[in-house]
């Protein structure tokens, strides 16, 4: 039987369904949640962003990108010394993982979770009632710094989850994206995420603008790229992997 929520995602997709106050997309199989990170979050990000990147040894020690695809100005792993900013920023990244499978979870979409669970009840007897944050594992995070040219190629992470956030914007970006809007298939400065092949009837695919503070949330198998800009300055964002784990 059709539910409530099925019948709004059918008739209603283009504003995304809403769960725990974060904003889901279904164009395609897999989901992608929107969110908007704390403005706490952001500043610490980028309050160690700014040491990291504006030093050049330190972007050395804390390089990354041998482990990226991007064709960007520094990717870089992000130093956090203070340990409450530390679990703050963490329980943020996590909670975000644990809404994700939840909303999952829900739609009867959770199938790797479905399967911890019933190896773990098998192994000990214990029913794992519902998920918490104990059940998230962060792996890996690390920030992108861009500018005019630079971009993403396609590419996919590990883990189940990952999730990117917008830190900051060049002056004159949204400036751009207005105007190629006006194109035949605007693209500058956008992200992308495509699944399945193109076929009719559907679509395999889905854009979204940057937006400073803006927060998504994905499978870590979802294909996704970065298209480049022109204007002048830095488009900075971070990104994430976690997988789920039972005790």
């Amino acid at each position: 039987m059709m539910t409530n929520d099925d019948k709004k995602l059918l008739t209603d997709i283009g504003s995304g369904d809403i769960y725990n106050g974060r904003e889901f997309f279904m164009p395609f199989s897999p989901i992608i949640m929107q969110s908007t990170a704390p403005k706490k979050f952001i500043d610490i990000i980028n309050r160690v962003g700014d040491d990291v990147l504006n030093d050049d040894k330190k972007s050395v020690q804390w390089d990354w990108s041998n482990n990226l695809v991007g064709k960007v100005h520094k990717e870089i792993q992000i130093p956090i010394s203070n340990k409450e900013e530390k679990k703050y920023l963490g329980n943020i990244m996590k909670q975000a993982c644990l809404d994700f499978l939840n909303y999952s979870i829900k739609k009867h979409r959770a199938y790797a979770w479905n399967k911890l669970v019933a190896g773990q009840q098998m192994v000990d007897g214990k029913k794992i009632e519902k998920p918490t944050l104990k059940n998230i594992h962060l792996t890996q995070s690390w920030m992108v710094s861009q500018y005019a040219g630079d971009y993403n190629p396609w590419h996919k992470h590990s883990g189940n989850f990952s999730g990117v956030v917008y830190l900051k914007l060049p002056k004159d970006m949204n400036k751009e994206i207005v105007e190629d809007h006006q194109d035949h298939y605007p693209s500058n400065g956008l992200i992308e995420f495509m699944y399945g092949e193109s076929c009719d009837f559907r679509s395999d695919s889905l854009k979204f603008n940057p937006v400073v503070g803006k927060f998504f949330l994905f499978p870590s198998y979802l294909k996704h790229f970065v298209y480049p800009f022109h204007v002048k300055g830095e488009r900075r964002s971070m990104s994430f992997n976690a997988h789920m784990m039972v005790e």
